[in-house]
């Protein structure tokens, strides 16, 4: 329990209150409780901070407070040394987002990268000191619990220890201390040797929010595939962990403006993004490269067509109807801009029907999406969903439930996936239906092996339509917000589809058409072309290399090559009625 608890992320405000009450029961003048307490607090501690020293300073502040209060306590000044290792300890912890400032002056975190650094340099690295401080902590509750015949001798080889730990990390701070005064931007010069050294020809550039590393861990292994040496900029660093994990490419952490100015070689020629992150723009004010936005999926949402999408030089689609979306919504970009390169990652996709054993049921695919940040792009079903999923489990069928890997950020919709996901559960333990759920259907497939398992899909309004109608098999979608008549205006691509009413209640004529019927076999044939391009899915890997190789195979030269993306009627006519 204990270790689950440690690695739980619910586990820092924990270690707060550990140390809070640590030092609140200090009150009893019992030593163990506190002492305890506080062993608990410095665990999460070491646990939750890798990297950063100033991490929960707060509940190292409190919690070696609440050690040397128990001390005192019971021996008073006659274990003076510990006494003083404490007091130090807890200074540190009171100062230490000063120290992290100046330890990480001049470093920044990579893996997979050739940085020499010397034997000295390696070991005083930020999170090298980190572990050491984060030992000191624990080391210290241990020997504030020795038994009293021992506790001489401890008490002053811990001291000894803790004033090592202080001058090793002290020489690591005036290092960075003084390599601030002496450059105006100081960074780290092993890793600018070693960028360098590597000579790469493009950067995929990443900023987001929590959990959206789903954004880029789609298009890794396609970047792999171009075979040209490339580096990866995180951003931020809760994103870090979720991306290395995923990738032998180099990456490197860039956490400041001045960092990222400077760190890139005159190889690159073009930076890559597959959001919209505010962040983007700090790379994109630096006119020498040619950005591309990838984007993180093809779908008819609002953030498909936005006009963010105006400051990138090149802006990859799927296909036609990528572009057309943007210029139905009035988003100027010149036509020039745009490739369509299809959908890489339906290479591994199967097109038509799915094979099935003789009296195999068929598979059911449902896959609702997130609320998004905002009320107006929430397309989410899971209101719905209850109602989709029973009338499901009516029908003589399988079904494989995935939800979006966003839908953990909003409670009440988390609730109603938990409910949903307890229904298959019942039905699958009373039928023993083979349903797909939970971590089986989220995280231990791919969205890929969903669709090849699947006979008929249900989505919502997102890339997950779009994935689907690559396969040329019947689905449905939904209409949470009610568009009704205006929903194929908006979404074009549900031509293709058995549309579902707002509150689902042709819930049974569409799964009629779906598992029955299917009377617009040939409207997706259509769809399909216009929206994902004509290319056989051995044919995406190689489009989308090529595409990249392009970017960056001529020395940078931005001049406009087209007009305005509007036609020139609806140009006139826009000037007639005074629209600038």
């Amino acid at each position: 329990m204990l270790k689950k608890l440690l690695k739980s992320r619910t586990f820092l405000p924990t270690a707060s209150g550990a140390a809070a009450l640590a030092l609140a029961l200090t009150a009893w003048q019992a030593p163990w409780p506190p002492l305890l307490l506080a062993l608990v607090a410095f665990a999460g501690v070491a646990r939750r901070t890798t990297e950063n020293i100033a991490n929960l300073r707060a509940a190292r502040i409190v919690a070696s407070t609440a050690v040397l209060v128990a001390v005192w306590q019971v021996s008073g000044f006659e274990r003076w040394p510990l006494l003083a290792a404490g007091v130090l300890i807890a200074l540190f912890a009171v100062s230490s987002d000063i120290v992290d400032r100046a330890l990480n002056v001049g470093y920044l975190l990579s893996v997979n990268l050739d940085v020499e650094r010397s034997t000295r340099e390696r070991w005083s690295t930020p999170p090298v000191i980190v572990r050491i401080m984060s030992a000191l902590g624990l080391a210290y509750v241990a020997a504030a619990a020795v038994p009293a015949g021992y506790s001489a001798a401890v008490d002053w080889v811990f001291l000894l220890l803790a004033l090592a730990s202080f001058g090793w990390t002290g020489q690591a701070f005036l290092s960075g201390y003084f390599h601030r005064r002496r450059e105006s931007h100081p960074v780290d010069g092993r890793v600018m040797t070693a960028v360098t050294r590597l000579q790469p020809k493009f950067i995929v550039y990443f900023a987001g929010a929590r959990a959206s590393e789903y954004q880029l861990n789609m298009w890794l292994p396609y970047f792999e595939k171009v075979g040209d040496p490339y580096l990866i900029l995180i951003r931020d660093r809760y994103l870090y962990d979720g991306i290395v994990s995923r990738t032998e490419a180099p990456v490197v952490l860039v956490p400041a403006q001045s960092v990222l100015d400077t760190i890139l070689p005159e190889s690159v020629r073009a930076c890559y993004y597959v959001n919209h992150a505010i962040k983007n723009a700090q790379l994109i004010k630096l006119d020498k490269y040619l950005h591309v936005q990838l984007m993180h999926g093809d779908s008819d949402k609002a953030i498909s067509r936005s006009p963010v999408s105006l400051m990138y030089d090149r802006v990859f689609v799927a296909g036609q109807a990528g572009v057309d979306r943007y210029h139905r919504y009035g988003v100027d970009i010149p036509n020039y801009k745009f490739k369509k390169i299809g959908r890489p990652q339906l290479h591994d996709l199967r097109v038509g029907d799915r094979e099935k054993a003789e009296g195999e049921r068929k598979v059911v695919l449902y896959t609702p999406t997130w609320t998004g940040l905002t009320a107006d792009v929430n397309y989410s079903s899971l209101k719905q969903g209850k109602k989709i999923v029973q009338a499901l489990l009516e029908r003589d069928i399988t079904l494989v439930f995935r939800t979006h890997p966003y839908t953990k950020t909003n409670a009440a919709y988390l609730a109603l996936a938990a409910e949903i996901k307890s229904i298959i559960a019942a039905d699958a333990a009373k039928t023993g239906r083979p349903h797909l759920w939970g971590a089986q259907a989220e995280s231990r497939v791919s969205l890929t092996d969903c669709i090849n398992a699947a006979d008929v899909a249900i989505s919502d309004i997102s890339g997950t339509a779009s994935d689907w109608l690559y396969s040329g098999r019947p689905f449905a979608m939904t209409d949470p917000k009610g568009y009704r008549e205006r929903y194929l205006d908006e979404f074009p691509l549900a031509k293709a589809a058995y549309l579902l009413d707002p509150k689902a209640g042709n819930i049974e004529e569409v799964l009629d058409e779906l598992l029955l019927h299917d009377t617009k076999a040939a409207v997706r044939a259509e769809v399909r072309e216009y929206y994902l391009g004509d290319f056989a899915p051995d044919e995406l890997i190689g489009v989308f290399t090529d595409e990249v190789k392009a970017t960056y195979a001529e020395p940078v030269r931005k001049t406009a090559l087209g007009e305005s993306a509007i036609p020139s009627m609806a140009r006139k006519e826009a000037q007639g009625s005074g629209v600038a």
